[in-house]
């Protein structure tokens, strides 16, 4: 263990009450920052926070105990509060996650959600004519009790990860995955250079 890890686990308990007073500043300091920016600005908020638990509980969302989420996390399309996500108790979500809000989003206990990784509930490509072929899509995303999802796995809009199911590194969930099963992507092949 360094010097410097061995000053700060004696320092600790020392310092638990100044950090527990500091926690109510931050919550004053986030209110007034939510009253200012509204939800946008929490969300950025959230990008630069070690542990976004307290956050997200703090501005509606469920977050169940033992659960560990590591920021940055990136919260996109929340309508004034955080109240579409719903964690259950023991899961993990490693750093830099990405939630769309815009529907709701259920995350079940015991789930483990690799660094990188993206719940998309919902397709828009914006004003202009592309809009009249590809209209809006939305839906939910519920990630069953269980669940694991390796580094940076997309999953789209309308998607149910069923109870236990593994989905690799770097896969695009595009349907239901059933209960107990695994998704992976297929690997990356060597190309012959041209020659």
């Amino acid at each position: 263990m360094s010097a410097l890890a061995t000053l700060r686990s004696r320092a600790a308990p020392a310092l638990r009450p100044v950090r527990r007073g500091l926690g109510s500043i931050g919550r004053l300091r986030r209110k007034a920052r939510y009253f200012r920016d509204g939800i946008e600005g929490i969300c950025m908020e959230l990008r630069t926070t070690i542990d976004c638990g307290p956050i997200l509980r703090e501005f509606g969302a469920h977050v169940g105990e033992g659960t560990t989420i590591y920021g940055p996390l990136h919260v996109m399309n929340a309508d004034g509060d955080f109240s579409r996500l719903w964690i259950g108790e023991r899961v993990y979500l490693g750093t830099n996650i990405l939630i769309d809000l815009a529907d709701d989003v259920r995350i079940g206990h015991d789930v483990s959600i690799g660094m990188r990784s993206n719940l998309i509930t919902s397709f828009d490509v914006g004003p202009g004519a592309l809009s009249e072929m590809r209209p809006r899509q939305q839906g939910p995303i519920t990630i069953a009790d269980g669940a694991y999802l390796g580094t940076a796995a997309t999953v789209l809009h309308g998607v149910t990860i069923g109870e236990q199911a593994t989905v690799g590194a770097h896969c695009l969930v595009r349907k239901a995955i059933p209960p107990h099963a695994t998704f992976v992507s297929p690997e990356g092949r060597l190309v012959e250079p041209a020659g």
